[in-house]
C-alpha cells in the first residue's frame, strides 16, 4: 500500500510576514510520527513537503501522478485547511480512486464540516497514530467503507451520511510509538530561529500534552488538559539517531510545556549528563514552572535558552486568557534565569480583546522591565474554536475572516473595540524599536551574536531593520 503525506504550500513570508528570516522551518513531527507508523505497517511512503521546498500545485499534482499512492494524509490548521482542501481536490482529479484523510487541530475541532466535501473521505480527531494504523489496515484488507466502524478517532462517509465513531483514549504508553520517520523529509531544507545556537538544530518532542488552559490555545480542547512524556531512555535513543543520522549540533525540545513534571526533567538531564550528549539546546515553558534548583540542572545538561509566553503586562488581561501566572511570577522566572546564565525569550500578545491603547503600552513597558534577552510581539490572533474567539467577538471586530491569513504575526485579522489596525502596527512597530534599541540591550547583543552563525546573525539584522524601519 502506497501513503503520501503532504504538507501544502505555505510560505514562511506568509506564515511570519517581516519576521520570515528569523522563523523556524523544522520537520512536522506530527507527520513524522504519522509516517513511522505507515513504514511499521509495511506501507511504501513518501512525504511532500510544500512548505520546505516550496512546491507549487502544479509540483503536488505530478508527484501525486508519479507515486500514485492510495492513501493521502494531511495534517490541518486553521491557517492551512484552504490549502489542505484544494490538495485533496487535485488529488481526487488525478486518482478519483485515492482515500484523502485530514488530522490536526482544524478538522479535530470541526470534522463534520470537511467531510462534506467530497474530496475528502476521512477525518481523524485527536491523537492520530494508532486510527491511522487501523485504517491502513482496513485499506489493505481492501474493505469496503461500511468496514470502519469499530476504528475509535475515526470520522467518515457511508451512502453520504457521517459517522462519527466512539472517540480514541489518549496513548497511555508514548514509548510504544515509533521514532519520527525523519529520513523522509527534506532535512536539508530546514532551519531553526535565528536566535538558536547551533548550524544544525532540529526539534524533538520528549512530552505530549499541556495541563493548563489559555483561551487562545486548542490543545486542552482538543487532547484535555493532559500530560505525559516518553522515557529518558527513549529520548536518548532517539537524540542518537538524530546526530548519526543528521549530524545536530543543537536541539530544540518542542515540548508545549517542558517543565511540567519537574522530577522527570531532573532525571532527564541527569540521562543527557550521562550519556554524553549534552549538546545546546532550549525550550519552552511557563514563567511558574521553573526555578533555581531546575534552572541549574537544566542548564548543566545544555540548556542555554528558554522561551516563556507572558502574553501580557497587565494582569487583568492575564486573567482574561486564563493563562494563570502573575507578573510577579514572570519577574521571578526571568531573574532566575539571568542568575544561573541562561538566556530568555519572552512572547508578549498585543491587542487581546478589550485591551486598551494604554494597556499595550503596560505590556510594552513591562518587556523592558524584565530585560530578557530576547522578545516579541505577536499582533493577537483569535483563532477559532478557542475560547478567545468567542471573547473576541464581545469585544471587538474580526476585519479578516479568511482563516488562511490567520497565520501572519504582523497581520491585523481582530481590532479589539476602541482600537484601528493602523494604531495597531504602529504600536507593535514602537514596542520592536522601544526594546530593540536600547543601548543597554545593544551592547549586550554583541556578545549573544558571537555565539551564533554568521548567517544567524546576518537574518537577525535583516529583520530587524524591516521591522523597525517599515
Amino acid at each position: 500500500m502506497k501513503v503520501m503525506l503532504i504538507i501544502p504550500p505555505v510560505t514562511l513570508e506568509e506564515r511570519y510576514g517581516k519576521l520570515k528570516d528569523v522563523g523556524t522551518s523544522y520537520p512536522p513531527l506530527g507527520l513524522a510520527y504519522l509516517a513511522a507508523i505507515a513504514l511499521k505497517n509495511n506501507c511504501d511512503v513518501k512525504v511532500i513537503d510544500s512548505e520546505a521546498k516550496g512546491y507549487s500545485y502544479v509540483d503536488i499534482e505530478k508527484q501525486i501522478a508519479e507515486f500514485m499512492p492510495d492513501l493521502i494524509g494531511m495534517q490541518t490548521y486553521c491557517t492551512n485547511i484552504n490549502q489542505s482542501m484544494k490538495v485533496a481536490k487535485l488529488a481526487k482529479q488525478v486518482n478519483p480512486k485515492v482515500h484523502v484523510v485530514l488530522g490536526g487541530a482544524q478538522v479535530t475541532l470541526f470534522p463534520k464540516d470537511y467531510l462534506k466535501d467530497e474530496s475528502i473521505d476521512f477525518v481523524i480527531v485527536g491523537e492520530g497514530e494508532l486510527t491511522l494504523q487501523e485504517l491502513i489496515k482496513q485499506l489493505q484488507l481492501n474493505h469496503v467503507k461500511n468496514d470502519f466502524g469499530d476504528i475509535d478517532g475515526l470520522v467518515w462517509k457511508m451512502n453520504k451520511e457521517i459517522i462519527e465513531n466512539k472517540k480514541r483514549e489518549l496513548i497511555k504508553d508514548l514509548d510504544t510509538i515509533p521514532i519520527p520517520a525523519r529520513h523522509l523529509f527534506p532535512i536539508d531544507s530546514y532551519h531553526s530561529s535565528a536566535q538558536l545556537r547551533g548550524k544544525k538544530t532540529l526539534n524533538l518532542m520528549t512530552s505530549r500534552g499541556c495541563p493548563y488552559r489559555c483561551a487562545y490555545c486548542s490543545g486542552h480542547i482538543n487532547f484535555g488538559r493532559s500530560f505525559r512524556y516518553f522515557s529518558s531512555q527513549r529520548v536518548i535513543n532517539e537524540l542518537k539517531q538524530m546526530i548519526t543520522d543528521f549530524h545536530i549540533d543543537g536541539i530544540q525540545f518542542y515540548d508545549e510545556t517542558f517543565t511540567v513534571n519537574r522530577a522527570r526533567v531532573f532525571e532527564l538531564c541527569d540521562a543527557l549528563i550521562q550519556n554524553n550528549l549534552v549538546l545546546p539546546w532550549a525550550c519552552f515553558t511557563r514563567v511558574n514552572l521553573v526555578d533555581e534548583e531546575l534552572l541549574r540542572k537544566m542548564k548543566e545538561a545544555g540548556c542555554y535558552q528558554i522561551f516563556f509566553g507572558v502574553e501580557s503586562g497587565n494582569q487583568r488581561l492575564l486573567q482574561l486568557i486564563k493563562k494563570d501566572i502573575t507578573m510577579e511570577q514572570a519577574r521571578n522566572a526571568i531573574s532566575l534565569c539571568k542568575k544561573v546564565g541562561i538566556e530568555s525569550f519572552c512572547s508578549f500578545m498585543l491587542n487581546l480583546p478589550s485591551e486598551t491603547l494604554e494597556e499595550s503600552w503596560n505590556t510594552i513597558n513591562f518587556a523592558i522591565e524584565l530585560d530578557p534577552d530576547y522578545v516579541q510581539f505577536p499582533i493577537t490572533t483569535p483563532f477559532p474554536g478557542t475560547e478567545l474567539y468567542d471573547v473576541a467577538k464581545q469585544h471587538g471586530t474580526f476585519v479578516i475572516e479568511d482563516w488562511s491569513k490567520f497565520m501572519s504575526w504582523d497581520e491585523v485579522v481582530y481590532v479589539s473595540e476602541g482600537r484601528s489596525s493602523q494604531e495597531i502596527k504602529n504600536t507593535v512597530q514602537q514596542a520592536y524599536r522601544k526594546f530593540y534599541m536600547r543601548p543597554s540591550y545593544i551592547l549586550k547583543t554583541f556578545k549573544r551574536f558571537s555565539r551564533l552563525p554568521p548567517s544567524k546573525v546576518y537574518n537577525l539584522m535583516k529583520t530587524g531593520a524591516k521591522t523597525f524601519f517599515t
